[in-house]
Order: structure tokens, then sequence, then C-alpha cells
């Protein structure tokens, strides 16, 4: 029997240079022990190994690293053996160049899993990261769901600077219910490891805790599907190359503090703001235009079903917000264009 709770037929057959690693959510106790087995037989006691990786077909947890193919998966009748499996492959000699050759890794790794994994074996005697040449990193970070879980998950120390290098150009990452300092750690220290990071999609289902995403200083587009909060927009004018933004709302109710957003944005071509109907203050939309000016934009689209910004006052917000922007000849508002003239 393949060991319990873990990914067997792994659908996606990747080959390099793209690695995925998944696991599977609704794991039991027994699973998570055996998920920690896994973890200990293939991954950082064989650290040198990371860099003669080949072959690359079917992730387990982290069975890349030490390249384990399907077939010798498939071969395992008892969690027992998976050990020997994992020694035979370690050891056998590999292209150094390798892992240098992974341009895209994508990391689905349930947070039960991530805690019964032994921290200590996730240690980088190398002083490099394993995948020194990614160029796309994704990564799905699941959260506690009651509070006496919360102190377990803050122990779980990043692993994405133990991966990416400083090449990285794309971050993708998912939220779900994490606390404010597993999002914070894990945006500060990409941000620290990958200044050359220019297009950041991120999925922030925390309700907790809007990033400082200005920490990604070379950043062009912004993609945030969940919690934004007004600080992290006025972050983001401390991004002077950013030229997307594309906020989406799903029904959560949300705090938003209503200002004045005296903030400029001078590179921005594309402002998309979409199903923002959650935030109990219907004036934020508003006071956005009121104080924000790209003078550079070309592309407006607004969706705010719950408010008509296309009501006289909201109209006069916006077009004095057309105005700032001279190369905007008209926007989409709720459905409605409005031109500048």
């Amino acid at each position: 029997m393949p060991v319990a709770g873990l990914q067997t037929d792994c659908p996606y057959a990747l080959t390099l240079p793209e690695i995925r690693l998944h696991v599977f959510e609704n794991l039991t106790t027994d699973d998570l022990l055996n998920a920690a087995l896994v973890c200990r037989a293939w991954s950082w006691p064989a650290i040198d190994t990371a860099q003669r990786i080949s072959n690359i077909k079917l992730s387990w947890l982290l069975a890349p690293l030490v390249n384990c193919t399907a077939a010798k998966l498939q071969d395992c009748t008892h969690p027992d053996q998976i050990p020997k499996i994992a020694e035979e492959q370690v050891t056998e000699r590999r292209d150094p160049q390798i892992a240098g050759k992974i341009t895209r890794l994508v990391i689905d790794l349930a947070w039960k899993v991530a805690l019964a994994i032994d921290m200590t074996h996730f240690a980088n005697p190398l002083g490099r990261p394993i995948f020194p040449n990614l160029l796309s990193l994704e990564h799905d970070i699941d959260g506690p769901e009651t509070s006496d879980e919360e102190a377990d998950m803050e122990r779980w120390t990043p692993i994405l600077p133990l991966l990416a290098g400083p090449r990285i150009e794309k971050l993708t990452l998912t939220f779900y219910r994490a606390t404010e300092r597993v999002v914070k750690d894990n945006i500060q220290a990409l941000a620290h490891i990958a200044p050359r990071i220019h297009t950041v999609v991120i999925h922030n289902e925390s309700d907790i805790y809007s990033p400082d995403y200005s920490a990604f200083s070379q950043m062009r587009s912004l993609w945030v599907n969940g919690f934004f909060s007004h600080q992290s927009w006025i972050c983001l004018a401390s991004c002077p190359l950013l030229e997307s933004i594309a906020l989406w709302e799903d029904d959560r109710a949300i705090d938003i503090e209503t200002q004045n957003y005296a903030v400029i944005f001078p590179r921005m071509k594309t402002l998309a703001i979409d199903h923002f109907s959650a935030y109990r203050d219907p004036e934020f939309v508003l006071a956005l235009f009121r104080g924000t000016t790209m003078p550079m934009l070309q592309s407006l689209e607004v969706s705010y079903p719950r408010y008509d910004v296309t009501a006289p006052e909201g109209v006069s917000e916006i077009l004095g917000f057309m105005h700032r922007s001279p190369l905007l000849k008209e926007g989409v508002v709720n459905g409605r264009v409005i031109h500048k003239e």
C-alpha cells in the first residue's frame, strides 16, 4: 500500500523545468506520521543530492528533491520501504546542473503536513537556495482552523527562502486562514531574497492581515483576491514601477477606513477593481478616486454592485480622477461607459 493520504497518481506528469509539490489536505493522524517519515527520508538529510535532480515526473511532498520516479513509488508496498527506496535514489549520481535548470516551482502544502515535518531537516548547509534559477514560484499556505492551533502554525518556519533564489520574477501566494505572522514572514522573506520580482499574485483568504506590498520595490503588476486594506493601497505608492493593479473581493464584510487616498502612481496604466460589494463603507471607491493620481492610466474598470458609483456625485469623482489621467479617454464603471468629455 502506498503511504496513506499522499498523492500517488499525479495527473500533471511534470518534467523539467517545472516541479509541483502536492499533498492532500484531509489527513488523519496516521497520515501525518507517515508524511513526517517521508519528509525525513526524502528531503534535507540528503540536501547535497538536491543538486543532482534528474527526470522529475511525480511529486510526493518533497520527493522531487531526490529524484523519485513514478515507477519506483508504485513498486512500494509498505511505508517502511520508503526510506530504502529514497536511499537508493539519492545514491545515484546525477548531472549537478539539473537543479539549476528548474525555473518554475508549485507548492500546494497542507499546513498540517507542514507541522508534521521536522523542521531541523530544512537546514540549508550549502548556504544557497536549492533552485537558484527559479523564475516563477507558486505556494499555497494553508492556515489553522482554531485559535489553539495558531501557535503551532507560527512555529512553521517559512520554507520558501530555502528553495528560491534571487532570480524569481513572478510570485503567486495563497493564504488560507493564515495568521498575520505567517503572511508577513513569507512576504518579507521573499521580497528580501528576490528583489527582481515584477509580478505578484496574492489570494489572501486570511481575513486578518493585508500585506505591505511595497516590499516588492520592482513590482510592475499586482493582482489581489481577498482582503485588501486602505493601508496596503497607500503603501503601493512606494512601488514606482507599478503599471497594473487588479483587486477582487468576495462577500466577506471588511472594514475599510475612508480617507483621502492622496497617492500618485506615476507609471500606472491599468486599474481594475471588481466586486468590492463586501465593504461596509460605500465611500471606499469614491475616496480612492478623490485622492489618487495616475497620469499614465489608459484603462479603468470598476465593478461595485451595491453602490451606484454612476450616480451624479459618483460620476463627479470619477471624472475628476479621469482628468488627472490625460491618457484615459473613458472608463467602465458598473458596466457603464463614462467618457471624459
